[in-house]
């Protein structure tokens, strides 16, 4: 039986900051609003762990004969690819119509040290709108310490925390990599693209969120405690003009196909931006996400897109080439 790419429906998870107009707007939906529901999960097989755990919360759901099912019983491991047996990414749609607090994941060291996994958080940003004065906080300055920054999050002073770190003005097209260990916070008014290892370990250090709510210490630090909460950063510090090129990755285009993020960027996944003509053949599966609407044809088969339509691509399904449109091509973690 000849494999088919999977659409996916919408699937929204909470969180603990507003948005998702943004998100709604770019899908076309007649009246965008913010809401705690600020993100669409994307290739999901894991679940969100942000509140008293929901069963299923974060999974993605994929249309089936007509049918919407989890995307757990429609994917099986021989879809991920040779020497695969799970996706070993996550995806997301993400719309802040506030600042998000500041806050750090966990390095492959500390997660199995404190989570019995194996994955981090290494993630990515690509920018995909933007409103009003958007920007981003993204690792320390010259010359903060641990003592140093444990001394602002005793003290829980925020405005000390986000100027100890670097601010960066974003607009469509930047691609931000924010690597496991780097202290961050989106700001308000980005809605981008995220590609991410597949956890949802959030470690913060402000206590109470932009609308008031005092966060319970599972939200804080999944129970690990405050001083393992410390260690999860790396502290390196680093002058404005190398910190924006450490994290900011140039697009390198050839052709119709652009590089957002290589394998030599990170081992964590890759993003490849296709316009028409473009045509790649994964040696995995893949997760497309159409920025453009047109038609894309894999393998045999043609496929009408929307703006914001995400196709699950299982392994097998042949060469995928944009005949019109534009769409980001997501890959899982390089098999060394």
């Amino acid at each position: 039986m000849n494999k088919k790419p999977l659409l996916q429906t919408e699937t929204r998870v909470y969180r603990t900051y507003r948005g998702g107009r943004l998100l709604e707007s770019f899908l076309g939906k007649p009246s965008p609003t913010d809401s705690f529901q600020p993100e669409d999960w994307i290739s999901s097989f894991v679940e969100a762990k942000n509140r008293t755990p929901i069963a299923g919360e974060g999974i993605s759901r994929v249309l089936v004969n007509g049918r919407e099912i989890p995307i757990t019983e429609a994917v099986t491991a021989e879809d991920f690819g040779p020497s695969r047996h799970e996706s070993g990414v996550l995806v997301k749609y993400l719309n802040s119509a506030e600042r998000l607090g500041i806050q750090v994941h966990p390095t492959p060291a500390f997660s199995r040290i404190h989570f019995g996994t194996d994955y981090g958080k290494t993630e990515c940003w690509h920018i995909l709108a933007t409103d009003g004065d958007a920007a981003v906080y993204i690792g320390f300055q010259e010359g903060i310490t641990r003592e140093r920054w444990e001394d602002l999050f005793r003290r829980q002073d925020v405005e000390g925390m986000l100027a100890s770190l670097h601010r960066f003005p974003v607009k469509p097209g930047d691609t931000v990599l924010v690597r496991a260990g780097t202290p961050h916070a989106i700001g308000a008014g980005c809605f981008l693209l995220e590609i991410q290892e597949p956890t949802d370990y959030t470690m913060r250090v402000e206590k109470i969120t932009l609308a008031g709510e005092e966060l319970t210490p599972m939200q804080v630090h999944y129970g690990v405690g405050e001083e393992a909460l410390l260690d999860c950063f790396l502290y390196t510090g680093m002058s404005e003009a190398r910190a924006k090129e450490h994290y900011f990755l140039p697009p390198r285009q050839h052709g119709s196909i652009t590089t957002l993020v290589s394998y030599e960027d990170t081992p964590c996944f890759a993003l490849q931006k296709l316009s028409a003509g473009g045509s790649v053949s994964p040696e995995s599966f893949v997760t497309l996400i159409v920025t453009e609407g047109g038609s894309v044809r894999v393998g045999e088969q043609t496929i009408a897109t929307k703006r914001g339509d995400k196709w699950f691509v299982p392994y097998g399904c042949g060469r995928v080439t944009v005949e019109c449109g534009t769409l980001i091509v997501c890959y899982p973690p390089c098999i060394q």
